[in-house]
């Protein structure tokens, strides 16, 4: 089962988010059971971007804003589809509250996408956030329910070809689902 979560709410909690990947046969059609680890280069416009493309840059504009203290929250806008991104603000406002900043390096990978058309997308991924590390006032401090390891699932909406996709809802599974187990198939 899974548990919907705002990527703001797990962010601080649990620190975990997912990316995703664009995966389709070579005649266009959707196959919901491809999988694959290879990143797509950066593309200079957002509309042009992959479901996976958008996810890894929605969790590199998070981990900015995390190691700054939240300070800005400008990036929220650019990720989210609306309800979500009031749920990703109230809670970034919430971590900046508590005066941490969150540095280190975030592993994303497994990307599978489960479902693809031309407006919508989920994409299952590996989020390893077991690198990032918390202080307050230049100390380390615990970062609280941090698991390591989680598989994550985000749901991705595009209106048109001319925009981009954004996250519409991002979950991650049950804690003890690992990577290995979850991907191994």
């Amino acid at each position: 089962m899974i548990r919907q979560r705002a990527l703001t709410t797990i962010a601080m909690a649990s620190l975990l988010a997912l990316p995703l990947a664009a995966c389709t046969s070579s005649n266009g059609e959707e196959d919901p059971t491809t999988t694959t680890s290879q990143e797509a280069p950066p593309t200079a416009d957002p509309a042009d971007a992959t479901p996976q493309e958008r996810i890894t840059a929605s969790f590199e504009a998070s981990d900015a804003a995390a190691a700054d203290g939240w300070k800005d929250t400008s990036y929220i806008d650019d990720f989210f589809v609306p309800e979500l991104a009031e749920k990703q603000r109230a809670d970034d406002e919430e971590r900046a509250e508590t005066g941490a900043v969150i540095t280190g390096d975030r592993v994303l990978s497994d990307w599978t996408t489960i479902e693809e058309t031309d407006t919508t997308a989920v994409v299952e991924f590996c989020d390893d956030t077991s690198a990032l590390e918390a202080t307050k006032d230049g100390e380390p401090v615990e970062i609280t329910n941090q698991r390591g390891e989680s598989v994550g699932r985000f749901t991705l909406v595009k209106e048109s070809d001319s925009e981009p996709w954004m996250i519409k809802e991002q979950g991650y599974y049950d804690e003890g689902t690992t990577c290995d187990a979850h991907f191994a198939g």
